[in-house]
């Protein structure tokens, strides 16, 4: 089995969506320090995120190398183009995930660490393995795995999970679907290739569009939850719901005007933004003079 080179390994991670899974992770560290985190403590997450997402990252591509070689989105991944075999991905990526709990938990502490496991556990298991293939709710159950860097991170300060890690939780978790859903408008036909049935490749665009539609609504909602619950300014409210209402808008024109890639490419880049506004504004509220 030949080890992964650095770049194949870099490719193998999908950087980009670990530095999104980075950043909430950060914002959960810096937002229950009361917007001033310790530095090694942002390191240790910083690490251990980009550890455990990367491994979780590979796992999946060594998992997905027959759908990835029918997608055009992702034939050209390491394993897909047989640049890596899959049974080096998944023991590239096993290995990764364990360096990051063992970080965790030397480091931070035990839930930090059990909390990156579970992580990692639901997107190989419960994503990848049980939902991917078999149903249009992949997302929205399997899509969870993706909701625990803001906890883990809010978890490493506090060594507990408190509401503030659970909310961050619950906002990426309601963000997934919609996000996701997008995608596929775009993709579908790549995904019906490939046998996922996400939910544009198997329902009518109205009604993809319709239940991007109402999360971005209940999104919209949830910006509240924080004031009314008292961990949360009303900054952060009307930011939240400035951004949402603007992703609101993108989403009404795909429902109401029917298929559109440019639209629907719009939307799935915004909500990129969206949810990157919503969690800066939350963590560095504290530090606002008027907060």
């Amino acid at each position: 089995m030949t080890v992964p080179s650095v770049r194949q390994l870099v490719a193998l991670s999908k950087p980009r969506v670990v530095a999104m899974l980075v950043l909430t992770a950060l914002a959960g560290v810096v937002k229950v320090s009361d917007g001033v985190p310790e530095i090694g403590v942002m390191v240790v997450v910083a690490v251990g995120g980009s550890l455990a997402a990367a491994g979780s990252n590979a796992i999946n591509q060594g998992l997905d190398a027959d759908i990835d070689a029918v997608m055009r989105r992702t034939r050209a991944r390491p394993v897909p183009s047989q640049q890596v075999g899959h049974r080096a991905a998944i023991a590239t990526g096993v290995v990764l995930v364990v360096l990051a709990v063992a970080l965790f938990a030397a480091a931070a502490n035990l839930v930090a660490a059990a909390l990156t496991a579970a992580a990692s556990l639901v997107y190989v298991f419960v994503y990848t393995l049980l939902m991917k293939r078999r149903s249009w709710n992949n997302i929205v159950i399997g899509g969870a795995a993706g909701a625990f860097p803001p906890l883990i991170g809010a978890a490493a300060v506090t060594g507990s999970i408190d509401a503030v890690g659970v909310y961050m939780f619950a906002l990426i978790f309601f963000w997934t679907p919609p996000h996701f859903w997008t995608l596929s408008m775009f993709l579908k036909d790549d995904y019906a290739a490939a046998g996922v049935p996400m939910l544009a490749a198997v329902a009518p665009h109205r009604e993809t569009a319709l239940q991007v539609l109402l999360y971005v609504v209940l999104l919209i909602a949830l910006g509240w939850l924080p004031l009314a619950a008292g961990y949360g300014g009303l900054t952060f409210a009307l930011a939240a719901t400035l951004l949402g209402t603007w992703w609101l808008w993108l989403a009404y024109r795909l429902w109401s005007r029917g298929p559109d890639l440019r639209r629907a490419r719009a939307a799935y880049l915004y909500s990129l933004a969206y949810l990157a506004g919503v969690f800066v504004v939350f963590a560095v509220e504290p530090r606002l003079p008027w907060y």
